[in-house]
């Protein structure tokens, strides 16, 4: 009996099967007719190809006739054993390097999210191959496997067919794909995307939502958006009550499918701030902090301190993670670095030099940072930033680093414009808009958790200095020591309520709550609204 594939090696491959209520709804979709031709692209457990076998059946229809591919043997056999498909219809191979699968009437399918980067050398230039021999662009190597194998099934379909692929959340906003969605929208006449509050992957970290690409060989200019609590179910192939959206604004980089999700109150309001605002980017500039290359050895505990006699002038207060900061003030210089970093700016002292040796013999110098530094105990990059921003969080959060403190590669470090105030800029930041703008422009993973990337943080809209009316640090320094952030945010109401009343001001935190519930994937309402 074949060993099924092993979860180790489903998530190297980006392996994830789909749960039946998924399955059927794209099934019930995509099949349409006696005895199609189907194409699984990734066969995983093969649902798919059962679902379809049963819903033909309860059809009175033939069984669609199947092309199968997969990846793993061990997995392809299990289908085969099972009677899921037959020998000669699945290849053993990789997808993305096949070249005479014969036309089909449908692709469905979920494929492997997994890094380019990630991949071996074969499987990742087959990837990067399929992708630009397909939509006419090179690939972007850091993006995922999935988006070859959306551009390389739409190679496979009859004029007139028709696609279902569950993907990634980031499909709709990741800059790599912004290729694939031109390609779709040239190659399509009908696009819809469905995401759920529900989870698709109830034990995978990961968002995820249902492309629906129909009439294979037309155009069309638009993506129709279905925002919906759990997956519907089908009275036929036709989906109505779509939000229309511009795929030319897709390509553009605009968070169309994140504005989507707001009710036109909220959209009113923000629009309006937005001629009172200006993308943070102008005021101050975000970057990744340094890397360590060995979080132990560069940071010190104070026995380690103690122990080398490391000098005083060496160690750097820094920020080594975000919750160092969360029950801080305002600005640094109120609170006691807790983390160090060993920066020798000179010849090392004799202890500096015992305390290298020791990093050797532990090994830290053959980590690929430390390898690659000459010298090898030296962090390079290293800068005093004048603002730092939480990355990992539910809702990020600005200090004023007048400490003087470093910042790790788990923080962003905010150099200012000339000119500019770090109090100013504060101000400005929090702020109800700031909030609103971070949940469009800023991603998440699954589960709600905000990962704030400099591209993002520079895009977020802070309101302009001109018209803060409310500099409260004191109340503003309060909700942070608390952890009390919307209160932190809520500082900025004021300003909000003058530019656009308290109808707008409260619009504006009910769009704040509506995304944070979708990003969460949560039905609990919070209380959110302006103080």
């Amino acid at each position: 009996m074949s060993v099924p594939m092993l979860d180790s090696t489903r998530r190297s491959l980006g392996s994830y099967f789909t749960p039946d209520d998924a399955t059927a709804f794209m099934v019930e979709w995509a099949l349409r007719g006696n005895g199609e031709s189907w194409l699984e692209p990734s066969l995983g457990d093969g649902s798919f190809v059962r679902t379809a076998n049963a819903y033909a059946t309860r059809r009175g229809w033939e069984k669609p006739r199947v092309t199968a591919v997969e990846l793993d043997r061990a997995t392809a056999a299990s289908a085969v054993e099972a009677g899921i498909v037959a020998p000669q219809s699945i290849r053993v191979a990789d997808f993305l390097s096949e070249r005479d699968i014969p036309p089909v009437d449908v692709v469905v399918g979920n494929p492997p999210y997994v890094r380019v980067r990630a991949l071996n050398d074969e499987l990742a230039a087959s990837a990067l191959q399929a992708a630009e021999s397909t939509m006419g662009a090179p690939m972007d190597p850091a993006g995922s496997a999935w988006l070859p194998f959306v551009a390389k099934s739409t190679t496979h379909l009859k004029i007139g067919g028709r696609l279902a692929l569950v993907l990634p959340l980031d499909f709709t906003y990741v800059r790599y794909a912004r290729p694939l969605w031109d390609f779709l929208g040239r190659n399509y006449g009908r696009l819809q995307v469905l995401r759920f509050k529900d989870r698709v992957f109830p034990d995978l970290l990961q968002n995820v939502l249902v492309l629906l690409a129909d009439r294979k060989g037309e155009t069309t200019a638009h993506v129709d958006f279905y925002p919906l609590d759990k997956i519907p179910e089908l009275s036929g192939p036709e989906l109505f009550g779509g939000r229309e959206l511009k795929i030319n604004d897709i390509v553009r980089g605009e968070r169309v499918f994140q504005r989507a999700l707001l009710s036109t109150e909220s959209r009113e309001a923000y629009d309006a701030l937005l001629s009172h605002s200006e993308r943070s980017l102008k005021r101050a500039k975000f970057n990744i902090g340094y890397v360590s290359g060995h979080k132990g050895f560069f940071h010190p505990d104070q026995n380690s301190v103690e122990r080398y006699s490391l000098p005083h002038e060496s160690l750097q207060p820094t920020v080594v993670n975000s919750r160092q900061l969360k029950l801080g003030g305002l600005r640094t210089s109120t609170s006691s670095p807790e983390n160090f970093l060993w920066l020798p700016t000179g010849k090392l002292t004799a202890s500096e030099e015992e305390y290298v040796m020791h990093g050797e013999q532990e090994g830290v110098h053959l980590g690929y940072k430390c390898r690659i530094r000459r010298p090898w105990y030296v962090v390079p990059g290293v800068k005093i930033p004048d603002l730092l921003l939480t990355t990992f969080s539910d809702k990020p959060k600005l200090y004023i680093n007048d400490g003087g403190w470093a910042a790790s590669n788990s923080i962003l470090a905010g150099t200012l414009r000339p000119g500019e105030s770090a109090t100013d800029f504060a101000a400005s930041w929090y702020s109800a808009l700031t909030l609103l703008s971070v949940e469009l422009e800023i991603h998440s993973l699954g589960g709600g958790v905000m990962i704030a990337v400099p591209r993002e943080a520079d895009s977020v809209h802070v309101l302009k200095n001109s018209v803060i009316r409310n500099r409260d640090e004191e109340s503003l320094n309060q909700a942070l020591c608390s952890n009390e952030i919307d209160t932190a945010y809520a500082s900025g109401d004021q300003s909000i309520v003058a530019l656009v009343g308290r109808s707008g001001c409260n619009a504006i935190w009910e769009g704040i709550e509506a995304l944070s519930n979708w990003r969460k994937s949560s039905h609990e309402p919070k209380s959110l609204k302006a103080v």
